[in-house]
């Protein structure tokens, strides 16, 4: 018999069988990952069924790496910034932050797999395509954005 104070808890991510699914992206983060020492943007979805009328399995991760500098960057090679121009519909506007908020509150088809674990749980590998339409982000300018130009023009920037 085994004492309470033995046993070792473990947060363990839930596993289905891998293939196609529709699933919705109910938060998403930016982080630093201290046992990765690396930035990373963590998406949390639902697995719906195929009529979207329930959640079958809950709290699939994808993760996306954004580099080990002092701040998060989204490289033009990078799957961040590729899958983030396909949620938002577009380009990312100058000075745009990339916010993961994009990503949120969306439901996409997406393929599931095992994580290379020891103990294998499901992770979203890719986003296929998105369900329901771009977000497009609105841009917030800085405040030298906006300020009229000598025609009342608005202009781009400082000049």
């Amino acid at each position: 018999m085994s004492n309470l104070s033995d046993r070792v808890e473990w947060e363990d991510y839930p596993r289905i069988v891998p293939g196609e699914y529709l699933a919705h992206c109910y938060w998403g983060k930016r982080y630093r990952d201290p046992g990765f020492k690396r930035w990373t943007c963590l998406l949390r979805w639902d697995v719906l069924s195929e009529d979207a009328q329930r959640i079958v399995c809950e709290c699939v991760p994808l993760w996306f790496a954004l580099g080990v500098g002092e701040k998060p960057r989204a490289s033009r090679r990078g799957k961040y910034l590729s899958e983030w121009v396909r949620a938002n519909g577009g380009p990312p506007a100058r000075g745009d932050r990339l916010s993961p908020s994009v990503f949120t509150k969306r439901i996409a088809r997406v393929e599931i797999g095992d994580a290379k674990s020891s103990a294998p749980y499901s992770v979203v590998r890719r986003i296929i395509h998105w369900e329901t339409g771009p977000s497009r982000q609105l841009v917030r300018k800085s405040t030298s954005q906006g300020k009229q130009g000598k025609k009342g023009l608005e202009t781009g920037g400082s000049r």
